[in-house]
């Protein structure tokens, strides 16, 4: 299981894809987690690690917020993160049989969507039909039959809330992007950081190197004291 992130590592995280793509931002969080390279995982199993960091950084449980899309009203939800990642399954090489040969397709991963960002939105599913078959000219009919293939399995792979506005009754179903909610705790976490760092150092003259070389606990007690709290 992928360990928690230490507050060192949080800010690295942050300083790395704090300007950058969402995409970049999900391999910075497990690039921070010594993930190793996650640039080649299939999506699913991406966000599981994600989670798995999550659970381990965070705690167990995450809260997400929608709005209702009849009455507007805010609808809160706890969700565990273990169970989340449990209904993460990535897809493994399908083999299709195009015009009387077998044509393997493989999972989509970040890389294959790193390599399609910034193309013309029509120009997107031959980018990536491309990448996962290896290259394989196809009939239009056939490439057709594949790029659905790809977007039916990518589309199982995704997680999905089903949520109901205690207002209103109205029901519906709510994309969750793991990537997305990881990256807004990280962010949240590393400016929590630095304000406390910040706090410490301008009471004590300390470097930031010192402080965030403390342990939580011992950081806590300074920033109590920097406070008058102690």
């Amino acid at each position: 299981m992928t360990g928690a992130l230490t507050s060192d590592a949080i800010i690295r995280a942050w300083e790395v894809g704090a300007r950058r793509s969402p995409l970049d931002r999900a391999m910075a969080v497990l690039w921070a987690a010594e993930d190793g390279d996650a640039a080649d995982l299939p999506l699913a199993e991406r966000d599981r690690r994600l989670l798995a960091v999550r659970d381990a950084t965070f705690g167990s449980y995450l809260t997400s917020v929608a709005r209702c899309p009849d009455c507007g009203e805010m609808v809160e939800v706890t969700l565990a993160a273990g169970e989340l990642a449990c209904l993460l399954v990535a897809p493994g090489v399908d083999e299709v049989e195009v015009g009387g040969r077998a044509v393997s397709v493989r999972p989509l991963t970040s890389r294959d969507l790193a390599a399609a960002a910034g193309a013309l939105e029509a120009e997107v599913p031959g980018i990536l039909r491309t990448r996962l078959t290896g290259a394989v000219e196809l009939p239009p009919e056939e490439a057709g039959r594949i790029d659905a293939l790809i977007e039916e399995r990518e589309a199982a792979g995704e997680l999905n809330c089903e949520l109901a506005c205690v207002e209103c009754g109205t029901e519906w179903s709510e994309h969750l992007d793991v990537a997305a909610h990881v990256w807004a705790e990280v962010d949240a976490a590393a400016r929590r950081l630095l304000r406390e760092v910040a706090e410490v150092a301008a009471a004590f003259g300390w470097p930031e190197t010192a402080i965030m070389a403390m342990s939580e606990t011992r950081r806590a007690a300074y920033l109590d004291i920097a406070r008058g709290d102690a």
